[in-house]
């Protein structure tokens, strides 16, 4: 009866440890590595400048809380290294004289939709300033004043 009892522990000893080691494969890493973003994931960049800036803040301040380069990810410094270095754009991304009037439209990478290497207007805020002062936000304002029709 011993010995039952004894082999009965002796499995239970076994099964624990084999669901361990088979477990401990599952271990997922906090690394961040855009490649192996989902594609339905949507990653915010800019996201605490945009909730900062107002309307009738001046260029200069908006670039103040904006900066002027952007981190969109890492990369390893050497083969030899284990440090990181940041990869940057510029921030704003591109801007636009808005032809025959006193408007200026700056593009903001606003989030990463596609993580394809391409940066498409559905990624991008645009910010509208006249007379160097932000008047608003948004593509239904830039799309009115980049219209050839336009009489804002």
């Amino acid at each position: 009866m011993a010995i039952i009892i004894s082999i009965g522990v002796f499995m239970y000893y076994v099964i624990i440890i084999f669901l361990s080691l088979t477990l401990s494969g599952c271990v997922t890493s906090p690394v961040y590595n855009p490649m192996q973003v989902n594609m339905q994931q949507e990653i915010l960049l800019n996201e605490s400048g945009f909730k900062a800036i107002r309307e009738g803040m001046t260029m200069d301040q908006v670039h103040g809380v904006m900066g002027d380069k952007l981190v969109i990810g890492y990369a390893l410094e050497s083969p030899q290294s284990s440090g990181y270095k940041p990869l940057t754009i510029p921030n704003p991304y591109k801007n636009e004289a808005v032809k025959g009037t006193n408007y200026l439209i700056e593009y903001y990478i606003e989030a990463i939709r596609q993580p394809d290497g391409i940066v498409s207007d559905n990624e991008l805020m645009p910010l509208i300033y006249k007379d160097g002062k932000l008047i608003g936000r948004g593509w239904p304002l830039a799309n009115t004043l980049r219209s050839p029709h336009s009489q804002a």
